[in-house]
């Protein structure tokens, strides 16, 4: 079993940026204010988080293959419970940055309900 250390972790996510940056022709700073809360990046990182977790809920979790083995519908669970933990994540940060603009929660429409 893989399980990263919070180290590894934020050493790969500093990678990650700078790669990006660099990809991006961009400086790591530029990047992450261009995806920053109220942009346009950061609503696509929020809807592809809510996508994928639909996803691995209704066609992995859900899967009888994954709900007949206890360790394998763990292992499922815990993923869906991270991504929707990171979708609240990610929407709190939304609602806070708005909260400057002066809008309610309600009135950003973040559902994908429509």
């Amino acid at each position: 079993m893989i399980e990263s250390s919070d180290v590894e972790l934020e050493d790969e996510r500093v990678k990650l940026v700078t790669e990006l940056a660099r990809v991006k022709q961009s400086t790591s700073a530029e990047l992450l204010f261009r995806n920053a809360p109220g942009t346009t990046g950061f609503h696509e990182a929020t809807h592809t988080a809510s996508i994928v977790l639909d996803l691995l809920d209704q066609h992995l979790l859900h899967h009888p293959a994954i709900a007949g083995n206890a360790e394998w519908f763990r292992y499922a669970s815990r993923a869906s419970e991270a991504l929707f933990n990171l979708y609240q994540s990610m929407g709190a940060a939304q609602v806070e940055h708005h909260a400057e603009d002066g809008l309610r929660p309600e009135d950003l429409n973040a559902s994908n309900d429509d």
